[in-house]
């Protein structure tokens, strides 16, 4: 049986919690009835490789999994895709459908961006609802050789940083505390150092150095009356001053200890000398334990059996009597061990334009087959293209649920034994899904983000266009998709004026309308960016521009142009996803008319007098009406039906007759009362012009018209194939350095999987990454190598 370790960790509360009233309820309790309500989500992007040059395309496969159990999670529909730069601004963006827990996609880098390491992060709309910490984030480096002209700009000078972690979250005079400490550049990157703790600038109290990563910690008792300073001296001799967290009057701290290999000690002690203390386990916010103990002479004790605590990373908050948290710190139980996914080639070296076979096998600790969702990339690595970083199962036991940037997270796991890595990590990294006022709070929980659980939801706010206010309650607003396939919806605003449109299955599209109903002329609708405009505090790595001159860079960047010139078409074949539904919102129309089909009139009138049935044209007051028959009762509706063009709707009837119909291609009717929501619709006209443009149709001045992309379409991988002698013999190049790339590559019950491709022109050292998460949880990578001669 494998021994299970743990480590420990500490996250800072904030001081102001001692002023707060009595808690009336158990902590535990709380969270629990918390948890079943703000259930979270964890996303994890596989990209093809890490390093590009402008021109290429950067593929992704993205894997949405219950925060908890990190199982394939089939609630949010959509994902967003930012590329950021140093200053936290989109260059790109991108909205993935999402189904089964995973979605795909590919972006194009333009020979517009500029060199630099950029930010690739992804998130869903309900994730919002938590924080930007519980984002994904991985650096991308993209270099464009076309713009190696430009003179980049001279790397800052380093500047040195370190920062203090207090065990427990606070210093206390008079307390005995575990401090950790970090020391970084301006960039992210650590480095070593050594160095003193003063106290009033004279005497040396604490000794400090490095271990891992810029990583260490120091004890220290701090006096009322004194300041403290640390001195830390790199290896250059640069010496860094800093100020330590001042330490409080009274309060409270904790220390946990090892008692053997299966318990934990949490030590308490507090200025205050008796009164209860209480301490809760969680893991990913599910209670594990929960008990009091007496503080006597300001000090209590917990001891807490390892295996009660689950798999990962874990809180420890020590309350005072009052049910209030005054100490939290984390610890981590090593996970189960992650799938095994081995990717085996059929040959070690291949000549170009060569089959090359690959099998896949996805095995559980101790060899048992397992099937898997995995996705597969095969590109060449060089000097500048290494191996990637950063895999699913360090992702998920360790990266999502820490803060900030982590060094080498794979180290932690190949080296379980190293404790004071792993608790030096946790130690300056803590950080948790959920605030402890949030959860103590009795008010009904309220969400700024819709869970996009059927599709994209549009949200925005109904405002009054005199005086920019939002509108009252129950203003109703429509949106539509402009373009031949008819995409509409409707829905009313709340008291603050948010309105969200649902629309299912929305891809594509440049742009969306939306208005309100003639009724509610004095009101506007404004559409919201759906994009997350907060961001982390994780800086990019410093970049340093490629050598122009650089033989490796020159061709490159020549493999690219050449790839796009002759394979430009084929890396442009889009479509929709499988199963998707095109139909329109209503489904399916009473009676449909192809107007070509039909005797061609100049004018709309006589169209629909002469061949549109069960339709009345009428004019009452000097405007025009066209009630349809209800088929259910079999009668006309008093009312006008819903008129669409190219899905926009149509509520003044005169500038619809006026159009050209030799425009109009289509028409169909519903001839029903039609219900969408909380608004009905005496039937409904949707007419479709040949080119989705409205067909000359002229907007009503309150529509607010939005540039809004939707969700994207596939592309398809382009690998051709070299399976004959004419195709071995083409004279067009192929320089493509990703010779392959799957998002959806399963391995069956027995573990196994399979696919084939051809080399390409470029000779070199390959590698194959395979990321896979089975049904249960369980998650891995794979990799391989071979070559081509």
């Amino acid at each position: 049986m494998n021994k299970i370790v743990t480590f420990l960790v500490v996250i800072a509360l904030p001081v102001g919690l001692l002023a707060q009233e009595p808690a009336s309820a158990d902590p535990a309790v709380q969270l629990d009835s918390w948890r079943s309500v703000h259930f979270q989500e964890k996303i994890f992007v596989h990209t093809d490789k890490e390093f590009y040059l402008a021109g290429e395309i950067c593929w992704f496969k993205l894997y949405l999994v219950d925060a908890g159990a990190h199982r394939p999670l089939d609630l949010s529909k959509v994902a967003y895709l930012e590329w950021l730069d140093k200053d936290n601004r989109p260059v790109l963006q991108a909205k993935i459908a999402l189904r089964d827990g995973h979605g795909d996609g590919s972006v194009y880098l333009p020979l517009t961006v500029h060199s630099g390491h950029y930010k690739l992060r992804a998130y869903t709309s309900w994730m919002k609802n938590f924080g930007v910490d519980g984002y994904f984030e991985k650096a991308i480096t993209v270099v464009n050789a076309r713009k190696s002209a430009e003179t980049p700009a001279a790397p800052a000078p380093q500047q040195y940083s370190v920062h203090f972690f207090p065990e427990g979250g606070n210093l206390v005079n008079g307390l005995t505390s575990t401090v950790a400490f970090k020391i970084e550049d301006q960039f992210g990157q650590s480095t070593a150092c050594t160095g003193v703790v003063t106290e009033d600038d004279q005497d040396t109290v604490a000794h400090f150095e490095t271990q891992r990563f810029g990583l260490g910690s120091f004890i220290l008792t701090p006096r009322s009356g004194h300041r403290y300073r640390s001195t830390a001296r790199l290896a250059d001799g640069t010496a860094i001053s800093s100020l330590l967290p001042t330490a409080f009057a009274e309060g409270m701290v904790m220390h946990v200890s090892a008692e053997g290999d299966d318990r934990l000690r949490v030590d308490v002690q507090s200025t205050s000398a008796g009164a209860d203390v209480y301490l809760v386990a969680d893991t990913r916010q599910s209670v594990k334990w929960a008990g009091t103990a007496a503080l006597k002479e300001g000090k209590a004790a917990f001891t807490l059996n390892r295996k009660e605590l689950g798999e990962g990373i874990s809180h420890l908050t020590v309350f005072d009597y009052r049910r209030q948290p005054l100490c939290e710190r984390l610890v981590f139980r090593e996970p189960p061990r992650p799938m095994h996914l081995e990717v085996k080639a059929d040959q070690a070296t291949y000549g170009t334009r060569k089959k090359i076979s690959l099998q896949v096998s996805s095995t559980a600790e101790g060899g048992s087959p397992m099937a898997a969702d995995c996705s597969i990339a095969v590109f060449r690595v060089d000097s500048l293209q290494t191996a990637t970083s950063g895999h699913i199962f360090e992702y998920l036991w360790l990266g999502s649920d820490l803060k900030g940037k982590i060094e080498s997270p794979d180290y932690y796991f190949e080296h379980p034994d190293d404790r004071q890595a792993m608790d030096n990590l946790l130690l300056t990294h803590g950080w948790r899904r959920f605030q402890w006022e949030d959860v103590q709070s009795k008010k009904p929980p309220a969400f700024q983000y819709p869970l996009e659980f059927h599709g994209s939801i549009i949200t925005g706010r109904v405002v009054d266009a005199r005086t920019g206010n939002p509108a009252a309650q129950n203003i109703q607003g429509y949106l539509s998709v402009p373009g031949t396939r008819t995409q509409f919806t409707s829905a009313t605003c709340d008291q603050g004026g948010r309105i969200h449109f649902e629309l299912k299955d929305f891809f594509g599209a440049p742009e969306v309308i939306a208005l309100t109903n003639p009724e509610d002329s004095a009101y506007r609708v404004d559409i919201n960016n759906p994009f997350s405009e907060r961001y982390s505090e994780s800086p990019l790595p410093m970049f340093e521009f490629p050598r122009p001159d650089s033989a490796l860079l020159l061709d490159k960047s020549l493999a690219v142009q050449v790839l796009n010139r002759y394979g430009g078409e084929r890396l442009k074949h889009f479509s929709f996803l499988p199963g998707i539904d095109t139909s329109t919102f209503y489904y399916r129309a009473d009676h449909s008319y192809l107007l070509d089909d039909y005797t061609r009139f100049t004018t709309m009138e006589e169209v629909m007098r002469e061949y549109v049935v069960l339709m009345l044209v009428q004019r009452r007051e000097g405007h025009y009406h066209l009630p349809l028959l209800d088929l259910g009762n079999n009668h006309f509706f008093v009312t006008d039906p819903l008129i669409l063009l190219d899905g926009v709707p149509v509520f003044n009837i005169d500038s619809l007759m006026i159009l050209d119909p030799l425009k109009i291609r289509k028409l169909e009717t519903v001839q029903h009362r039609y219900f969408m929501g909380s608004v009905n619709f005496s039937g409904i006209m949707n007419w479709t012009s040949y080119k989705g443009d409205l067909a000359g149709f002229i907007l009503d001045p309150r529509a607010t018209v939005v540039d809004y992309e939707g969700l994207q379409m596939e592309r398809e991988f382009y690998s051709p194939t070299y399976a004959t002698d004419e195709q071995i013999a083409s004279h067009l190049p192929d320089f493509r350095n990703v010779l392959y790339w799957s998002p959806m590559l399963p391995t069956d019950g027995q573990g196994r999987g399979a696919l084939g491709f051809y080399s390409s022109d470029l000779p070199g050292k390959y590698v194959v990454v395979v990321e896979g998460l089975a049904a249960d949880g369980r998650s891995g990578s794979g990799l391989a190598t071979f070559e081509v001669e």
